[in-house]
Protein backbone atom coordinates (compact mmCIF):
# COMPACT_ATOMS: atom_id res chain seq x y z
CA UNK A 1 0.00 0.00 0.00
CA UNK A 2 1.09 3.60 -0.66
CA UNK A 3 -0.42 6.51 1.28
CA UNK A 4 0.75 9.83 -0.19
CA UNK A 5 1.12 12.74 2.25
CA UNK A 6 1.56 15.54 -0.27
CA UNK A 7 -0.79 16.03 -3.24
CA UNK A 8 -2.66 19.01 -4.68
CA UNK A 9 -5.50 19.77 -7.06
CA UNK A 10 -6.62 23.01 -8.65
CA UNK A 11 -5.23 25.72 -10.90
CA UNK A 12 -1.75 27.21 -10.46
CA UNK A 13 -1.80 30.83 -11.62
CA UNK A 14 1.81 31.03 -12.78
CA UNK A 15 1.98 28.13 -15.24
CA UNK A 16 -0.52 25.68 -16.75
CA UNK A 17 -0.75 22.31 -15.07
CA UNK A 18 -1.56 19.36 -17.36
CA UNK A 19 -3.72 17.79 -14.63
CA UNK A 20 -5.86 19.72 -12.15
CA UNK A 21 -8.92 17.82 -10.94
CA UNK A 22 -9.67 15.10 -8.42
CA UNK A 23 -10.28 12.73 -11.32
CA UNK A 24 -6.89 13.64 -12.80
CA UNK A 25 -5.24 12.98 -9.46
CA UNK A 26 -6.88 9.58 -9.13
CA UNK A 27 -5.71 8.60 -12.61
CA UNK A 28 -2.14 9.62 -11.77
CA UNK A 29 -2.36 7.71 -8.49
CA UNK A 30 -3.53 4.61 -10.37
CA UNK A 31 -0.68 5.01 -12.84
CA UNK A 32 1.88 4.98 -10.04
CA UNK A 33 0.23 2.49 -7.70
CA UNK A 34 -0.70 5.06 -5.04
CA UNK A 35 -3.70 3.85 -3.07
CA UNK A 36 -4.63 6.88 -0.99
CA UNK A 37 -3.55 10.51 -0.63
CA UNK A 38 -3.87 13.61 1.49
CA UNK A 39 -4.91 16.36 -0.92
CA UNK A 40 -5.02 20.13 -0.64
CA UNK A 41 -6.46 22.82 -2.90
CA UNK A 42 -4.04 25.21 -4.60
CA UNK A 43 -6.86 27.75 -4.64
CA UNK A 44 -6.56 28.04 -0.87
CA UNK A 45 -3.17 29.71 -1.32
CA UNK A 46 -4.65 32.57 -3.33
CA UNK A 47 -8.32 33.13 -2.47
CA UNK A 48 -8.90 36.10 -0.20
CA UNK A 49 -11.11 33.81 1.86
CA UNK A 50 -9.15 30.55 1.85
CA UNK A 51 -12.13 28.70 3.29
CA UNK A 52 -13.91 28.93 -0.06
CA UNK A 53 -11.23 26.55 -1.36
CA UNK A 54 -12.00 24.13 1.47
CA UNK A 55 -15.65 24.10 0.46
CA UNK A 56 -14.66 23.41 -3.15
CA UNK A 57 -12.29 20.65 -2.07
CA UNK A 58 -14.91 19.00 0.13
CA UNK A 59 -17.35 18.90 -2.79
CA UNK A 60 -14.81 17.64 -5.31
CA UNK A 61 -13.50 14.83 -3.11
CA UNK A 62 -16.86 13.78 -1.65
CA UNK A 63 -17.34 10.91 -4.12
CA UNK A 64 -13.74 9.73 -3.71
CA UNK A 65 -13.40 9.91 0.06
CA UNK A 66 -12.22 6.31 0.18
CA UNK A 67 -9.00 7.42 -1.57
CA UNK A 68 -8.71 11.20 -1.32
CA UNK A 69 -8.43 12.74 2.15
CA UNK A 70 -9.08 16.50 1.95
CA UNK A 71 -6.77 18.84 3.89
CA UNK A 72 -7.80 22.27 5.13
CA UNK A 73 -6.00 25.53 4.33
CA UNK A 74 -6.92 28.59 6.39
CA UNK A 75 -5.52 32.06 6.95
CA UNK A 76 -5.33 32.95 10.66
CA UNK A 77 -5.46 36.64 9.70
CA UNK A 78 -8.88 36.21 8.11
CA UNK A 79 -11.91 36.90 10.29
CA UNK A 80 -13.84 33.84 11.43
CA UNK A 81 -11.12 31.23 10.93
CA UNK A 82 -12.05 29.56 14.23
CA UNK A 83 -15.54 28.82 12.92
CA UNK A 84 -14.12 27.70 9.57
CA UNK A 85 -11.59 25.39 11.20
CA UNK A 86 -14.35 23.73 13.18
CA UNK A 87 -16.41 23.24 10.01
CA UNK A 88 -13.40 21.73 8.24
CA UNK A 89 -13.06 19.12 10.96
CA UNK A 90 -16.62 18.42 11.99
CA UNK A 91 -18.52 18.82 8.71
CA UNK A 92 -15.90 18.24 6.00
CA UNK A 93 -13.94 15.58 7.92
CA UNK A 94 -10.56 17.17 7.22
CA UNK A 95 -7.93 15.63 9.53
CA UNK A 96 -5.02 17.86 8.44
CA UNK A 97 -4.49 21.63 8.35
CA UNK A 98 -1.80 22.94 5.97
CA UNK A 99 -0.22 26.26 6.93
CA UNK A 100 1.07 28.50 4.13
CA UNK A 101 2.39 31.66 5.86
CA UNK A 102 4.09 33.26 2.85
CA UNK A 103 0.90 33.08 0.80
CA UNK A 104 -1.28 34.45 3.59
CA UNK A 105 1.02 37.26 4.72
CA UNK A 106 2.00 36.14 8.22
CA UNK A 107 4.95 34.36 9.82
CA UNK A 108 5.30 31.48 12.27
CA UNK A 109 6.48 34.04 14.81
CA UNK A 110 3.05 35.68 14.85
CA UNK A 111 0.82 34.81 17.82
CA UNK A 112 -2.07 34.14 15.45
CA UNK A 113 -0.18 31.20 13.93
CA UNK A 114 0.37 29.71 17.36
CA UNK A 115 -3.29 30.28 18.22
CA UNK A 116 -4.41 28.41 15.11
CA UNK A 117 -2.16 25.42 15.85
CA UNK A 118 -3.47 25.24 19.41
CA UNK A 119 -7.06 25.33 18.11
CA UNK A 120 -6.30 22.60 15.57
CA UNK A 121 -4.79 20.45 18.30
CA UNK A 122 -7.96 20.81 20.36
CA UNK A 123 -9.97 19.55 17.37
CA UNK A 124 -7.55 16.63 16.87
CA UNK A 125 -6.32 18.04 13.56
CA UNK A 126 -2.76 17.31 12.48
CA UNK A 127 -0.87 20.46 11.43
CA UNK A 128 1.29 20.36 8.30
CA UNK A 129 4.13 22.83 7.78
CA UNK A 130 5.36 23.29 4.21
CA UNK A 131 9.01 23.88 3.35
CA UNK A 132 8.06 25.32 -0.02
CA UNK A 133 5.43 25.03 -2.74
CA UNK A 134 7.76 25.64 -5.69
CA UNK A 135 11.47 26.28 -6.03
CA UNK A 136 11.80 30.00 -5.32
CA UNK A 137 14.78 30.30 -7.70
CA UNK A 138 12.47 29.91 -10.68
CA UNK A 139 9.29 31.37 -9.25
CA UNK A 140 7.15 33.94 -11.02
CA UNK A 141 7.76 37.49 -9.79
CA UNK A 142 4.17 37.69 -8.50
CA UNK A 143 4.46 34.44 -6.53
CA UNK A 144 4.91 35.32 -2.83
CA UNK A 145 6.16 31.86 -1.94
CA UNK A 146 9.57 31.45 -0.35
CA UNK A 147 11.61 28.69 1.25
CA UNK A 148 10.67 28.23 4.90
CA UNK A 149 13.17 29.67 7.35
CA UNK A 150 14.53 26.70 9.27
CA UNK A 151 15.38 28.70 12.38
CA UNK A 152 11.84 30.09 12.49
CA UNK A 153 10.37 26.61 11.94
CA UNK A 154 12.55 25.11 14.68
CA UNK A 155 11.52 27.79 17.17
CA UNK A 156 7.87 27.25 16.25
CA UNK A 157 8.08 23.50 16.77
CA UNK A 158 9.64 24.07 20.16
CA UNK A 159 6.48 25.84 21.35
CA UNK A 160 4.37 22.71 20.82
CA UNK A 161 6.15 19.70 22.34
CA UNK A 162 2.93 17.65 22.42
CA UNK A 163 1.50 18.54 19.00
CA UNK A 164 1.71 16.33 15.92
CA UNK A 165 3.38 17.94 12.91
CA UNK A 166 3.63 16.78 9.31
CA UNK A 167 6.60 18.37 7.55
CA UNK A 168 6.00 18.62 3.80
CA UNK A 169 8.51 19.45 1.08
CA UNK A 170 11.45 20.22 3.38
CA UNK A 171 15.00 19.70 2.14
CA UNK A 172 16.21 18.69 5.60
CA UNK A 173 15.12 18.77 9.23
CA UNK A 174 15.27 22.31 10.66
CA UNK A 175 17.12 21.36 13.84
CA UNK A 176 17.48 17.96 15.45
CA UNK A 177 16.57 18.89 19.02
CA UNK A 178 13.34 20.47 17.74
CA UNK A 179 12.10 17.69 15.48
CA UNK A 180 13.29 14.80 17.63
CA UNK A 181 9.85 13.81 18.84
CA UNK A 182 7.60 10.80 18.08
CA UNK A 183 5.00 12.81 16.14
CA UNK A 184 7.08 14.97 13.78
CA UNK A 185 7.30 13.29 10.37
CA UNK A 186 8.95 14.46 7.12
CA UNK A 187 7.90 13.50 3.63
CA UNK A 188 10.73 12.28 1.41
CA UNK A 189 9.96 14.16 -1.81
CA UNK A 190 13.00 16.46 -1.50
CA UNK A 191 15.23 13.84 0.10
CA UNK A 192 15.98 12.34 -3.30
CA UNK A 193 18.98 13.27 -5.42
CA UNK A 194 22.72 12.90 -5.07
CA UNK A 195 22.83 10.20 -7.70
CA UNK A 196 20.51 8.07 -5.61
CA UNK A 197 22.64 8.32 -2.47
CA UNK A 198 20.91 11.09 -0.53
CA UNK A 199 17.67 9.30 0.36
CA UNK A 200 19.36 6.20 1.87
CA UNK A 201 21.67 8.39 3.95
CA UNK A 202 18.76 10.46 5.29
CA UNK A 203 16.72 7.36 6.06
CA UNK A 204 19.68 6.17 8.07
CA UNK A 205 20.01 9.59 9.73
CA UNK A 206 16.37 10.08 10.71
CA UNK A 207 15.15 6.51 10.89
CA UNK A 208 12.32 5.04 8.85
CA UNK A 209 9.87 5.74 11.66
CA UNK A 210 10.18 9.51 11.05
CA UNK A 211 9.53 9.55 7.29
CA UNK A 212 6.47 9.35 5.04
CA UNK A 213 5.96 9.09 1.30
CA UNK A 214 5.09 12.30 -0.56
CA UNK A 215 4.93 13.01 -4.29
CA UNK A 216 3.59 16.61 -4.69
CA UNK A 217 1.18 15.43 -7.40
CA UNK A 218 -0.33 17.24 -9.34
CA UNK A 219 2.28 19.99 -9.14
CA UNK A 220 4.99 17.51 -10.15
CA UNK A 221 5.39 13.89 -11.15
CA UNK A 222 5.51 11.02 -8.65
CA UNK A 223 8.00 8.79 -10.45
CA UNK A 224 11.28 10.32 -9.16
CA UNK A 225 10.37 9.72 -5.51
CA UNK A 226 9.15 6.19 -6.21
CA UNK A 227 12.33 5.36 -8.12
CA UNK A 228 14.55 6.78 -5.39
CA UNK A 229 12.77 4.65 -2.82
CA UNK A 230 13.19 1.57 -5.00
CA UNK A 231 16.98 2.08 -4.91
CA UNK A 232 17.02 1.94 -1.12
CA UNK A 233 17.72 -1.44 0.42
CA UNK A 234 15.01 -1.36 3.02
CA UNK A 235 13.53 -4.10 5.11
CA UNK A 236 9.87 -4.85 4.46
CA UNK A 237 9.02 -3.27 7.81
CA UNK A 238 10.87 0.00 7.10
CA UNK A 239 9.47 0.19 3.60
CA UNK A 240 5.92 -0.18 4.91
CA UNK A 241 6.58 2.46 7.56
CA UNK A 242 7.55 5.02 4.94
CA UNK A 243 4.97 4.06 2.34
CA UNK A 244 1.93 4.11 4.64
CA UNK A 245 2.20 3.03 8.26
CA UNK A 246 3.71 6.24 9.66
CA UNK A 247 1.15 8.46 7.95
CA UNK A 248 -1.66 6.17 9.05
CA UNK A 249 -0.44 6.63 12.63
CA UNK A 250 -0.39 10.40 12.21
CA UNK A 251 -3.91 10.58 10.75
CA UNK A 252 -5.62 7.56 12.31
CA UNK A 253 -8.64 6.11 10.57
CA UNK A 254 -7.54 7.30 7.11
CA UNK A 255 -5.42 4.41 5.84
CA UNK A 256 -8.11 1.79 5.33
Amino acid sequence: MIFDADTWIGHWPFRPLPYRTAGDLLRQMDKHGIDKALVGSLHGLFYQDAHEANRELARETARHRDRLVPCAILNPKYYGWQRDLKQCREEFGMPVLRLVPHYHNYTLKDPIAQEMVAAAHELKICVALIGRIVDHRGRHFLDPGREADNAEVAAFLGKFPKVSFLMLNFYDAPEKRRWDRPMCFFDIVRFVGGGGTRLPSLIEKYGADRLVFGSTLLMRYAKPTLLALELCRLSKRDRERILWRNLAHLVPGEAG
